[in-house]
């Protein structure tokens, strides 16, 4: 099964694609992002019955290890984006899909207790006829909570479908939440899934638990990120419920993104003890803006606050308009405050938002007014052509249509108030710092990366370093058995502006031409890259003869090529030539 997250779709051809000079083998997206829920959402997984995945939560100081589970081996990894604070799991057993999110809240009287979320796509379940007709389907579920070794908490419960007289066009999710009263401190949970109707499909997950809300001093739940909300009753079957509303969770198996898809910022967040450190029902004033990730910078204009009294538990259920946010990386501050002015408690939630609405296509850019700005002290007609040209590597298929004519029509002008525009556009309150250090970039990728064939800057390797920056591992193989001269670039974290943050990916380039320096992309985990499920087949094939295959399972042939590539360091230790990771 195939499935993305935060990416696109399209399709792979053998060998390399130039355009305008530039290296590019990078998936060609077939069509925009899908606007229908659970499609961007989803992670990518492959070769094996099944998986399970779980992200860390990571919250000043909630902690946990992020494991990644496979039924016949467990395997530890670091993760080094804040992703989001209910803790995703996907579990894909034949075609059997299951999101497992848990939250620590904590009560009017002070206690604390978890709520756990599962969302099942109702189109993975295996159905059957019921007496009347109907078809039906489900998961058994048991939980259990230890404490050492004792059992602290515990519930056997089904999670079942509607009755559906025909399952041949079902397209959500399923939503169920499961309540547990637990003291602050360290346990053990346990989770065992079944099918109703195939018993065959029997699975367990296990995870350590930490309980950090403090009953003593101010202290906030995790923020959950929505799709929307609506007062509780009007639709309660298919969602969760929180504070007498309806929730519609984004689901995420990494760090929460928001597409361009969604025109508001909505979430759900809870302070508590404020009645402790104000005084009971005091007044305060709750604010709650967007800062920006890179700079600092408070986003006033995304942003809102509120007259609230202070209480044991303080519900925060709202939205904030974010049609026009570029595509950048953001934190979601909350933040109360006395009657002073003084912060008595903030907090801040990472995320990512892509927002293609931000493109500087024609008519957007024409009547920009360049005098006294920094695209004005550029110099003339063969500078801004050129640095017209450096934006290539991290634009848009549309703007790169734009920009090859307004290059091909060579008006100063004209290029200098679309390169104006691109700036503003990706960071309008920085824009000439952000050009700077984008500019220093590209003066590194021609030093590090050009060929007798082209600037470094319009390479393979050129691009990936300006759109993810540095690689954290590069091996270089120039001699090994049954391979041409190869490279692996290995990232731990991907938090550039210009692409979807991501954890623990790869970028394998071939040199297929003896001694030219030209080193080509022939496989990549990252997404919306070209990727080879072969790529040591591919690369053999395509450096010493042979046609390489689209799809490289088609070839019957079992000849290992690159034995020392099969235990090469970043590939053996990180596990992050898998396409899942």
């Amino acid at each position: 099964m195939l499935l993305y997250l935060c990416g696109e779709r399209g399709i792979r051809t053998p060998g390399g694609v130039t355009l305008n000079g530039f290296q590019d083998h990078r998936i060609r997206p077939l069509c925009h992002l899908s606007i229908k829920q659970n499609v961007y959402t989803l992670p990518l997984f492959s070769g094996c019955k099944c998986k399970i995945f779980y992200n860390p939560a990571n919250n000043l100081s909630r902690l946990f290890l992020s494991i990644f589970v496979e039924i016949t081996n467990v395997r530890f990894m670091k993760k080094f984006l804040l992703a989001l604070f209910i803790l995703p799991a996907l579990v894909q057993a034949k075609r059997t899909n299951l999101y497992i999110s848990l939250s620590e809240f904590m009560t009017d009287q002070r206690e604390n207790y978890i709520e756990i979320y599962f969302g099942i796509h109702n189109n993975s379940l295996d159905y059957l006829k019921n007496e009347q007709g109907k078809f039906l389907g489900g998961l058994e579920t048991t939980i259990a909570i230890y404490k050492d070794s004792n059992i602290v908490a515990a519930d056997r419960f089904r999670i079942m479908s509607p009755a559906y007289a025909d399952t041949s066009n079902l397209n959500e999710l399923l939503y169920h939440q499961q309540r547990f009263l637990l003291d602050k401190g360290k346990y053990r949970l346990s989770i065992t899934i079944q099918d109703i109707n195939d018993t065959a499909e029997s699975y367990s997950i296990e995870r350590p638990l930490q309980l950090t809300v403090s009953k003593d001093f101010s202290d906030h739940s995790q923020v959950i990120f929505l799709e929307d909300f609506k007062p509780a009753g009007l639709e309660t079957n298919n969602a969760y419920t929180r504070s007498g509303f309806t929730l519609y969770p984004i689901i995420s198996t990494g760090t929460p993104f928001l597409p361009e898809s969604l025109n508001h910022l909505s979430f759900y967040n809870e302070l508590y003890n404020l009645d402790l450190s104000l005084g009971e029902s005091k007044d305060f004033v709750l604010r709650y803006f967007l800062e920006d990730d890179n700079t600092g910078k408070a986003l006033n204009k995304y942003g809102g606050f509120s007259r609230k009294k202070a209480a044991p538990v303080i519900p925060i259920l709202t939205k904030l308009n974010i049609e026009d946010l570029p595509t950048g990386n953001y934190q979601l501050v909350i933040e109360a405050l006395n009657a002073k002015g003084e912060s008595v408690l903030k907090h801040k939630t990472f995320f990512y938002r892509r927002n293609a609405s931000n493109e500087v296509l024609a008519g957007s850019f024409e009547q920009r007014q360049i005098t006294g700005t920094f695209v004005d002290r550029l110099g003339n007609l063969d500078s801004i052509y050129q640095f017209v040209d450096y934006l290539y590597p991290i634009s848009t298929e549309r703007e790169r249509i734009i920009q090859e004519n307004l290059l091909a029509e060579a008006n100063e002008m004209r290029l200098k108030q679309y390169f104006y525009a691109f700036w503003m556009e990706r960071k309008p309150l920085a824009p000439e710092e952000t050009w700077q250090e984008y500019h220093k970039q590209v003066r590194i990728a021609n030093q590090l990366f050009t060929s007798g064939l082209r600037k470094g800057y319009k390479s393979d390797r050129g691009r990936i370093w300006l759109m993810y920056g540095k690689p954290d591992q590069v091996d270089r193989r120039d001699m090994e058995p049954n391979m041409p001269p190869y490279i692996i670039w290995q990232y731990n974290n991907i938090a550039t502006p210009y692409t979807v943050p991501q954890n623990n990916k790869i970028f394998i380039f071939g040199e297929f031409e003896p001694s030219t320096r030209e080193f080509q992309l022939i496989h990549s985990t990252a997404i919306g890259e070209l990727q080879s499920r072969d790529w040591r087949r591919d690369l053999y094939y395509r450096a010493y003869g042979g046609a390489g295959s689209i799809d490289p399972d088609s070839d019957s042939g079992e000849r290992e090529f690159g034995n020392r590539s099969n235990q090469n360091i970043i590939l053996g230790t990180t596990g992050s030539d898998r396409i899942n990771r």
